[in-house]
């Protein structure tokens, strides 16, 4: 022991006999200044450049430089660089100001937008026509956000609707597509039949009629901004008829098979239609069509017209099809199929080539899918196993014994471009999706004794996450992009068959932005996309993510259509009473714009009327009744934030105010919401949900004069089916 500790010592000794003296080390500085091989290591004062030095006359050079070439700068800033900029000095934020390109280009950063390259471009069929300005593009732009924000459209215009009947729909920017029943299909009886004729309304037309003065003869102005053309000014119900010259929105095009079903892409003038032929042996063979929708003639951009489902199927008349073409990419789903699986199939519909396909496991289901990325997309599935306390041994037809359970998957493949395809090569053959993350769901009940079946599922987010700007129509295509990572995923739970009010089926809608479900996929250049995780797929509870999604419900209604959703507005219709007039809720869920709202209510200091404590009010006061109408100020927007009729929680207008929460409310039409929204443990909810924590959003209500059948939207628009009598009317507004 002693000779360990001797040295110790002798180390001690040794190594602060050979550390050197402050003194010593200030006469060594010149030496090792001169030593090449200290120099290498010691770091060297940066030497500033020129264009960092301040002009010794206070001279700004960044000003002095020609406004083309400040604009090149300052367009090429992110958003939070830009933002930072207007807050530099008070000539930076005047010139920022006032320069209508770095406007245009900030408004579009701020609005999760981006501008379409091809709006500038001449229109070769008219080349007289002068593209936009960007004076232009930033006063439209303006104005259509804000009157977005409003839910005040500027002019509405009301259009025949001949095929209210029809069984196959589809609506994306501006286009709507109806299939045509065949005259002797009896509808009401349950007919199946979808007839071989196509109906497609270009809704984007009625914005390029021009608007004459108010007080000129066939224009109907009113005060509220309702422009409707019309044949004579003195009818009471001005309505578009298909006989009006002016009126070219409606065009029919009749096919040679009979359609199973189809999608659209304005964009690319992409038109795809499916159809089932007859095979020697008894069974069907599914096929796509790739034309133009502008001709129905072949696709010039399409190596084969024709895409070929893998497999034979069996003529069954309940499954169903779905698509999603996001840029070159032709995603199909084929689900509801008695004695098979559901499956998956994704094509590069411009070479033709089978890139992904994608079966659910033997004890699950795809109850719809759509595009996350162009090479991911998510799926809503039903899985089912057998209780460990199971007694199938007993009675083998007691379904009783399954356990039914909800999830999001997430699944990924490599993108089209990480696999070339050589000219003379053979064609490789497709990638198996990976399953990448499993989200699970909020329970629901399922008992089969008292008809309570597990929930169907769709989802939807409108438009696809597609990369390649649009080119049609050709001189006026979409101006206006969102980003492809931006935007809101719905997420819709149809239970049944309970009753709810008005006759209305519980129905439950779940929120998430996009950007909360990418965090979860790897990057697209992953090595582990071109094979299977060698272990399982990381599962995420719900009650993870449920601070950062949304959840409401359950009298929520039931769409007709799913296209209902456009980036991060939602919008839907509302029944308070069975008598009262029906209004429209436009949901926004964009962060940047509740987040501006919420910093605008803190800086004016305003706190909605029903958030203010009463002085006459008792704290006894009983809990509101959840059955009661929404009389109140605080029992409307307890009511509208889906917290008065599907929660415990109990409010009165003395309770305390949360004072993260006293903003929310209603100011000027429009409504805030930031708390939690709680669903109480009722059937057929399993479980106590809270959500929506870091997820506020705002919404405002527009009252609509007749009856709202179906509700869709886009960009630009918000399209309102209404029945009039025996046939239906659209109304169109354009924002």
């Amino acid at each position: 022991m002693s000779s360990m500790i001797d040295r110790l010592r002798g180390l001690t000794s040794s190594s602060s006999s050979s550390t050197p003296s402050p003194r010593q080390q200030t006469n060594n500085t010149d030496t090792d200044v001169s030593s090449p091989s200290t120099r290498s290591y010691r770091s060297q004062t940066r030497e500033p450049y020129p264009y960092e030095k301040p002009d010794p006359d206070g001279t700004c050079w960044l000003l002095a430089l020609p406004d083309e070439l400040l604009e090149r700068v300052f367009t090429r800033l992110d958003r939070v660089s830009l933002t930072r900029c207007y807050r530099l000095c008070k000539r930076l934020t005047d010139l920022l100001s006032t320069n209508s390109s770095i406007s245009l280009h900030h408004l579009l950063l701020t609005s999760s937008l981006t501008l379409n390259p091809n709006i500038s471009q001449p229109n070769p069929a008219n080349l007289l026509q002068v593209p936009p300005s960007k004076s232009f593009l930033l006063s439209s732009l303006r104005e259509r956000l804000t009157r977005f924000r409003n839910f005040t459209p500027k002019n509405v215009t009301r259009v025949e609707f001949e095929e209210s009947e029809g069984r196959l729909y589809e609506y994306l920017e501006g286009v709507l597509l109806r299939n045509v029943p065949p005259p002797q299909a009896n509808m009401w009886g349950g007919s199946r039949e979808l007839g071989r004729e196509v109906a497609i309304y270009e809704l984007g037309k009625v914005g390029e009629w021009e608007d004459l003065p108010g007080g000129s003869e066939g224009v109907n102005a009113e005060g509220d901004g309702r422009q409707t053309v019309i044949g004579d000014a003195d009818e009471e119900e001005p309505v578009l008829d298909d006989d009006e010259p002016a009126n070219d929105v409606r065009r029919t095009h009749t096919f040679g098979f009979e359609m199973q079903d189809f999608a659209v892409d304005p964009g690319q003038d992409l038109f795809v239609v499916a159809e089932a032929r007859p095979t020697t042996t008894g069974t069907f063979s599914l096929h796509f069509h790739l034309l133009k929708l502008s001709t129905f003639t072949p696709h010039p951009l399409a190596a084969q017209t024709v895409l070929d489902w893998p497999h034979t199927i069996h003529r069954n008349r309940g499954a169903s099809l779905g698509f999603q073409i996001c840029d070159d990419g032709l995603f199909v789903l084929r689900n509801n199929v008695q004695g098979s699986r559901d499956q998956l199939c994704g094509w590069q519909w411009t070479t033709g080539r089978l890139a992904v396909t994608l079966r659910p496991a033997a004890v699950s289901t795809f109850e719809s899918f759509v595009c996350l990325t162009p090479s991911s997309f998510i799926v809503p599935t039903v899985a089912t196993r057998i209780r460990p306390d199971s007694t199938i041994q007993d009675d083998l037809a007691n379904p009783n014994d399954l356990e039914f359970t909800l999830h999001l998957m997430l699944y990924a493949f490599p993108p089209f471009s990480a696999v070339p395809i050589k000219e003379g090569s053979p064609v490789p053959p497709p990638h198996t999706a990976i399953h990448v993350t499993t989200i699970d769901l909020p329970r629901f009940k399922v008992d089969f004794d008292i008809e309570l079946p597990p929930p169907r599922m769709t989802v939807r987010t409108d438009p696809p996450p597609r990369h390649t700007p649009p080119t049609h129509p050709v001189g006026s295509p979409q101006a206006f992009l969102p980003d492809p990572e931006s935007g809101v995923v719905v997420l819709e739970f149809y239970c049944q068959p309970l009753g709810g009010p008005m006759g209305r089926q519980p129905h439950f809608v779940l929120f998430t932005l996009k950007k909360t479900l990418l965090s979860y996929l790897p990057a697209p250049t992953s090595p582990l996309l071109f094979q299977a995780f060698p272990r399982p797929a990381p599962v995420v509870p719900f009650s993870v993510i449920a601070p950062k999604v949304r959840m409401i419900g359950p009298n929520e209604p039931t769409p007709s259509w799913v296209c209902y959703v456009y980036q991060d507005r939602y919008v839907t219709p509302q029944w308070e009473d069975t008598f009262d007039p029906v209004k429209l809720r436009l949901y926004d869920f964009n962060p940047l714009r509740v987040r501006k709202e919420l910093y605008e209510r803190r800086q004016d200091g305003f706190v909605p009327r029903a958030k203010r404590p009463s002085a006459n009010a008792s704290a006894d006061d009983g809990p509101v009744d959840p059955n009661s109408a929404p009389s109140s100020p605080i029992r409307q927007l307890l009511s509208a934030a889906n917290l008065f009729s599907s929660s415990t929680k109990t409010d009165t207008p003395t309770s305390p105010v949360d004072p993260e929460h006293k903003h929310d409310g209603d100011r000027d039409g429009l409504v805030l919401i930031t708390e939690e929204s709680v669903l109480a443990k009722k059937i057929p909810l399993d479980q106590e949900i809270r959500t929506g924590r870091d997820m506020p959003f705002i919404y405002v209500d527009k009252r609509m004069e007749g009856e709202v059948d179906t509700v869709v939207m886009d960009g630009e628009r918000v399209v309102v089916f209404d029945s009039e009598g025996d046939g239906e009317v659209m109304e169109v507004m354009e924002f």
